[in-house]
């Protein structure tokens, strides 16, 4: 078995798919193939950074990996956590899960103390609710049965199509909700639809037909423990094919996750047939610590009182502690790619996730796993900095310690909410026209603290023309600019909204400011909802726009030209203003983020592509933020978003008529041009 260092480097060598397992070398021949660099962390004393680099036989010069080493008092009483099992069903694997539960329910500040959030008024829609049960319950369940079962049986909860009310489910007890990839269309196995509901309601669903990873939860769930009776799958709980039937269920996401015991996701597995017990060496997930000599490590102090006097050197007691696991085990598995796991994770009060080699906990006061079973460590790695690592789940979370300020509630939700948009659109959906349906649920969440009205996944608030500035992040790789954002065929959103695009890396939302303090004024918003059942929080009809009053100026995009290694590149967009035809700022070279250049390109290079430049603000550090509109062909004041536009300060020195509007704002009080960006 080799030690936890060892693991983690081997895991992290960069050779895909054709790691050697064993590297030789001739008599008499010397090899470097990893080095360690360890220093005390600047920003946090009691902590230890070791860096590897991995050189050599296995790669070019470059860094693998980090972990950080957590002093620990002398001599303490430390209690390991040393799993023993060798696949995800076990007692002892159960066990530790119902630790977590218990802990959960019985201590912590920002969870549930119960599944339930004892919701007094089920919602309203197709249905007509008749349980006594005064708490939320989805409108249909699958009933666990006992744990040798070989059947499950899909129960309905509430009145449909005016079918006998004697029939119908009262549950009383607790219900989990499942998480999982569907896979390919070919994978897909084992759906709800209209032929099969009453099959499935009066005959039951032998669990031999279902794929492996439904069968694994009804099997989990059934052991968890005696509080919960029943679990909610999408696939078997929603009909599918029923259009009306998903409109309506998907406005429920947000109840059916938020009142659940908690969700278990099957957060490694690719589709369904790939289950939640997986195998793997429990002895690669022990916790171990290690003993330090600290000597020579700049900035350590050593004191004699802290070591035994009979050493010769000074050693610290110190923990292992892996600041990229989460992000390997968890948030970079194939279920969290998702769009619509996204929600379920932030809106459920717990979740089991089932990894490649443990489970996980995540609810919200602690992310754990086997491998660090008491809670993970606090930090996280970014763009190689040591950073207090944001819990995910506790960006749904209102601000604490108000003192009765709704505003700072209001702001402090307001920022979360960019925090989500922006991890959110880097996950996948398989229906292009479910970016907002996916997101619906946590909008509806979010509006208690936000308040404020939706707008297509934005806010109407005081920061409204600043949610405007978001731009699709840049994807460098080996030197090239790549542009891989789509707009998807059908509208779904105005062009104005980050909605309206697909970034597989991603949007970046702009600097929250107060409108006042932009070179815009937003005069009117008109997105309305579509109607029932769609929710307020989903689906828009088409045509809806944002009206603003700003200055406005003429420009042609171009394409730029540089020397990447000897070869000419034109990877780039830049833009001029068209009124200077004697090429008076040809020089000017501003930064250019397209929101689709694979779709757009072609229609807005050019002289005649009716393409605009609005300056919409100016930063604390002299940078002129603006949105590259282009003017409908046949509709002066009719508009659309393409991209945006950075003029640094710098870039913009001695240019006469930029530097001019950078330097006195005033020009732009006038804000002479009322547009409509649709």
């Amino acid at each position: 078995m080799a030690c936890c260092i060892c693991r983690r480097i081997w895991e992290d060598i960069p050779v895909i798919n054709n790691r050697p397992d064993r590297l030789k070398l001739d008599s008499g021949e010397k090899g470097t193939f990893v080095s360690a660099h360890i220093k005390v962390e600047e920003k946090h004393k009691d902590l230890y950074r070791l860096d590897f680099t991995l050189s050599g036989a296995l790669a070019t010069k470059s860094s693998i990996g980090t972990l950080l080493l957590q002093k620990l008092a002398n001599n303490p009483e430390i209690w390991v956590y040393t799993p023993q099992t060798r696949r995800l069903d076990s007692d002892e694997v159960l066990s530790l899960a119902q630790s977590w539960i218990k802990t959960c329910i019985s201590s912590h500040k920002h969870c549930p103390s119960i599944g339930f959030n004892g919701l007094q008024n089920p919602p309203q829609g197709p249905t007509t609710t008749t349980s006594s049960n005064a708490t939320f319950y989805p409108t249909r369940l699958i009933k666990l049965g006992l744990a040798n079962d070989l059947n499950v049986k899909l129960v309905v909860t509430r009145n449909f199509s005016h079918r006998n009310e004697d029939s119908l489910e009262k549950p009383t007890q607790q219900y989990v909700t499942l998480s999982h990839c569907w896979g390919k269309a070919s994978n897909r196995m084992f759906c709800l639809n209209e032929k099969n509901l009453e099959l499935f309601r009066e005959n039951g669903i032998p669990l031999k037909e279902l794929p492996q990873t439904f069968k694994d939860a009804i099997h989990f769930a059934r052991r968890l423990s005696s509080k919960v009776k029943y679990i909610w799958i999408d696939s078997l709980c929603i009909i599918q094919g029923n259009k009306d039937d998903w409109l309506y269920e998907s406005t429920q996401m947000y109840q059916v996750y938020m009142n659940s015991y908690c969700n278990i996701s099957a957060t490694s597995a690719m589709d369904s047939s790939q289950g939640l017990y997986v195998e793997r060496d429990p002895q690669h997930l022990w916790e171990e610590n290690i003993d330090l000599n600290i000597k020579g490590l700049s900035r350590v102090k050593v004191d004699s009182k802290d070591h035994a006097k009979d050493l010769k050197v000074p050693i610290q007691r110190c923990s292992i502690m892996d600041p990229s696991l989460w992000n390997r085990k968890v948030e970079s598995a194939p279920v969290n790619t998702r769009a619509w796991v996204l929600q379920e994770r932030l809106l459920a009060p717990r979740v089991i996730h089932f990894c490649e080699d443990q489970i996980a906990w995540e609810c919200g006061d602690m992310e754990a796993s086997e491998s660090a079973s008491s809670g993970i460590t606090k930090f996280e790695l970014i763009s190689g900095a040591i950073n207090n690592k944001v819990q995910f789940k506790s960006l749904m979370a209102p601000l604490a310690n108000l003192n009765g300020s709704s505003n700072s509630e209001s702001d402090h939700a307001h920022e979360n909410w960019k925090r989500i948009i922006e991890r959110y659109s880097t996950t996948n959906l398989t229906e292009a026209n479910d970016k907002l349906i996916a997101l619906s649920g946590i909008a509806e969440k979010m509006s208690t603290q936000v308040r404020a009205p939706y707008i297509a996944g934005m806010w109407r608030n005081k920061y409204f023309a600043s949610q405007l500035l978001w731009r699709v992040k840049t994807e460098y790789k080996s030197g090239i600019f790549l542009y891989s954002s789509t707009r998807p065929r059908n509208e779904r959103a105005p062009s104005f909204s980050w909605a309206a695009i697909d970034a597989p890396h991603g949007i970046e939302c702009g600097e929250t400011q107060e409108d006042r303090n932009l070179w815009i004024t937003v005069m009117e918003v008109d997105v309305k909802p579509q109607p029932k059942p769609n929710s307020e929080f989903g689906l828009v009809s088409e045509g809806g726009f944002v009206e603003i009053s700003c200055q406005k100026f003429a420009i042609v995009i171009e394409r730029k030209y540089r020397k990447v290694e000897g070869i000419v590149r034109d990877d780039m967009f830049t833009w001029t203003l068209a009124a200077e035809e004697d090429g008076h700022h040809k020089n000017m070279h501003p930064s250019v983020y397209l929101d689709s250049a694979r779709d757009d390109y072609l229609d807005i290079c050019g002289p005649h592509s009716s393409m605009w430049l609005v300056p919409a603000y100016k930063s604390p550090q002299g940078d002129l933020i603006c949105l590259l509109l282009q003017r409908d062909r046949d509709n002066a004041e009719k508009f659309f978003r393409r991209g945006l536009s950075t003029i640094t300060g710098l870039r913009s020195a001695g240019n006469t008529f930029l530097g001019e509007i950078i330097g006195d704002s005033n020009v732009l009080k006038s804000r002479d041009h009322v547009i409509r960006i649709f």
